[in-house]
């Protein structure tokens, strides 16, 4: 016997592709589970992502950063529910710590999905990062005055190399620059040992741990 499942719908803020999908099940949380448990917190999110790929029928690894987070956020929605309580051991104090989360407190935060950089002798083109941690997984190209190098068709090997030599100061304004591109971060104020403390979560792992872990 099988019980037909609710289907919703969702568009993602980067690719602006309409995707449908069914929500968790209880097998889906086990597996998640089982995954975190005989390896490590990245075992349980790789878990997630192929369940995700299964049932929105989308290739994450061809996804932005932003988007994944997205529809972190929509299933935790569609699945459990909106409003929960989250706990963890502050690291500074190990004190227990136990917070109300609401996921609609969470927003999409930045102005564009595009932005460029221009220098003497360069031009950087970018777009929402695949890592926000790796904010160079932002260039989509650099334009040189001879050439335009499209990111999209050269080799890993090549890309780093390309990275490897820019200046500090570009890699600086590369940073800067993909702040304001559209991501996700969310910030937990928490009180621990008497003293006001914050945990940033901007990675889509951040969120995962959040949102189906803690």
């Amino acid at each position: 016997m099988k019980i037909d499942l609710p289907i919703y719908t969702t568009k993602l803020p980067v690719s602006d592709k309409t995707v449908e999908f069914t929500p968790l099940v209880v097998r889906d949380e086990k597996n998640i589970a089982a995954a975190k448990e005989t390896g490590q917190n990245v075992d349980g999110y790789n878990t997630l992502l192929r369940i995700i790929e299964e049932k929105a029928n989308i290739k994450v690894s061809k996804l932005s950063e932003t988007d994944i987070i997205h529809l972190l956020l929509e299933f935790r929605k569609r699945s459990v529910g909106e409003k929960f309580k989250t706990i963890f051991i502050c690291p500074h104090s190990n004190e227990k710590i136990t917070l109300d989360i609401d996921c609609g407190d969470i927003t999409l935060k930045g102005k564009s999905k595009k932005n460029q950089i221009k220098t003497d002798d360069l031009i950087i083109n970018l777009t929402i990062p695949k890592r926000f941690q790796d904010p160079t997984s932002g260039i989509s190209s650099i334009e040189t005055i001879d050439e335009k190098i499209d990111f999209d068709v050269i080799s890993t090997e090549e890309k780093s190399d390309l990275i490897e030599n820019l200046p500090i100061s570009v890699k600086n304004d590369i940073t800067s620059a993909i702040d304001d591109l559209y991501h996700y971060n969310y910030v937990l104020n928490y009180v621990s040992d008497n003293v006001e403390r914050k945990m940033r979560l901007s990675s889509a792992e951040d969120f995962f741990t959040l949102l189906f872990v803690m």
